[in-house]
């Protein structure tokens, strides 16, 4: 099997190697091989860029949030064992970074970007009380809870089921279910002007 630093001797000859799977680099990774953890981040950083964004509301802590979620596994401190996906391993692992990084700072979280919310066919220049709609689900977003935040991003925006964010946020299907039920009703009533 060809590892992460032949991956990267084969890149610098001009040589295409295999693909490799995302378990087998999360495998290698914790083997320490370092071009491993590179083809990992290269491969993952988008996904966990985009729900770091979402948690955090933007701003430019992102991007070092993303290298702390990215050394965290560099550095071994997190082993990918195969109870979940690569992705729910990372998310997961991104999710703590977040979590540690809102103790330290004591920040309030900013609103989420337009353009995380708005449908292609929805978005405020098209319709214009979406926009404000969009702004009150975004401060409905920010004002959630840190649980119920979590709960709704990872299954309403990055699409995990709820098994996988229960496996990121080290709780039962059952709580995800009812900490996105809980967001989506706060959500939906801050949009339409009712109380919660």
């Amino acid at each position: 099997m060809v590892m992460g630093e032949d991956v990267l001797r084969l890149r610098s000859r001009g040589q295409s190697a295999p693909p490799l799977s995302d378990e087998a680099l999360a495998r290698a990774c914790a083997g320490g091989d370092p071009g491993a953890a590179s083809a990992l981040f290269d491969r993952f950083r988008g996904p966990v860029a985009r729900t770091i964004y979402r948690l955090v509301g933007g701003g430019s802590d992102v991007e070092d949030l993303v290298q702390s979620t990215f050394l965290e596994v560099a550095r071994g401190r997190s082993v990918w064992d195969d109870r979940a996906s690569v992705l729910t391993w990372l998310l997961a692992i991104a999710t703590n970074v977040v979590r540690h990084h809102r103790r330290a700072t004591g920040r309030r979280l900013r609103l989420v970007s337009a353009m995380a919310w708005a449908r292609a066919e929805e978005r405020p220049a098209a319709r214009p009380e979406a926009r404000i709609e969009l702004a009150r689900a975004q401060k409905a977003l920010a004002d959630l809870g840190e649980e119920l935040r979590e709960a709704f991003v990872l299954c309403q925006l990055e699409g995990l089921s709820a098994r996988e964010a229960a496996q990121v946020l080290g709780t039962s299907e059952a709580a995800v279910w009812v900490r996105v039920s809980k967001a989506r009703k706060a959500i939906r009533a801050a949009v339409l002007g009712d109380e919660p």
